[in-house]
């Protein structure tokens, strides 16, 4: 573990709302108020030592409370090693984070289809501005996921850019992260710029509609790089830059855990697709159980 092995009361607030923004809202039901909490947990002192702090919770039986300390933990441990140029201990996060998924009822997990075709997972959401957003999930490939997507669609409109600099850890895999360049024209072009606009009608962390929007702005794509990432690798795209990700893995799965961050700038998100098509919806099923996914990619690790 390279983070601090203590964790103050002010750091501890700071970091309670963005973690609840990973789990669906019907936590804010059984959690305990922050308020308690910092009670049970600073009761003696202001500072905790993280190991004391999963000791301290395990004891009390409230599985949501633990649940949020392995989070908490391990989300930590990615900001630090992220902001600080350290190498990610995977397997020691993948413990925690796995374990706070599966020790809650599956109602209180957001887990859905993202438009690449995999399970998409937060784990933690600091949105008080663009240039201080923060967001980190868990990211699974798996063959099991094709059948709640449109494949055609996903091909379609796989290339794509980030609003913001995005990181990658690999957990378990191969993960494939392809970058591409583009140019204006309207001559040899088969593909266009796509706007896509989420609907509002579910939480806002992981959205059930997409509509992609075609611009009219035809372009040519070519590819620049093809890079595959194994266990224990990490990759970064810069915001604007872009890029095709996927993984070669099957019939093994595939995942990693996955930050965008506003630092190092910020850009437009577009999405490239076929020229012909003035308009895409998908569709992604919400609330997969991902409990026999988390078997499985412990059994490869």
């Amino acid at each position: 573990m390279n983070q601090e092995k203590t964790i103050n009361d002010i750091e501890f607030r700071g970091y309670h709302e963005p973690l609840l923004k990973g789990y669906t809202e019907g936590i804010k039901e059984v959690i305990k108020p922050i308020k308690d909490i910092c009670s049970l947990i600073f009761s003696n002192s202001k500072t905790i030592l993280t190991d004391e702090l999963i000791s301290l919770v395990r004891k009390t039986d409230d599985v949501y409370l633990e649940s949020i300390i392995y989070r908490l933990i391990g989300v930590r441990e990615i900001i630090y090693c992220r902001e600080n140029n350290k190498k990610l201990d995977v397997k020691f996060v993948w413990k925690l984070i796995s374990k706070s998924i599966e020790i809650i009822p599956i109602e209180y997990t957001i887990s859905s289809i993202g438009s690449q075709g995999f399970l998409s997972i937060p784990l933690y959401k600091f949105d008080k501005s663009l240039e201080s957003f923060d967001f980190i999930r868990l990211h699974i490939w798996d063959d099991s996921l094709n059948q709640y997507i449109d494949l055609k669609k996903r091909d379609d409109f796989s290339v794509h850019t980030h609003t913001f600099f995005a990181e990658s850890w690999v957990i378990t895999g191969e993960i494939i992260n392809n970058t591409f360049d583009f140019e204006i024209s309207s001559s040899n072009s088969k593909h266009s710029f796509f706007k896509v606009v989420y609907n509002d009608s579910l939480n806002e962390i992981n959205q059930h509609t997409s509509k992609a929007i075609n611009e009219k702005i035809d372009v040519q794509i070519s590819q620049t790089s093809k890079e595959t990432h194994f266990k224990n690798g990490y990759y970064n795209v810069s915001a604007g830059k872009l890029h095709k990700s996927g993984h070669s893995n099957s019939p093994l799965a595939s995942a990693t855990f996955f930050s965008f961050t506003g630092k190092n700038g910020l850009d437009k998100s577009i999405v490239i697709g076929p020229k012909d098509i003035s308009e895409s919806i998908i569709n992604r099923k919400m609330i997969i159980d991902p409990t026999e996914l988390l078997i499985k990619i412990n059994t490869q690790i």
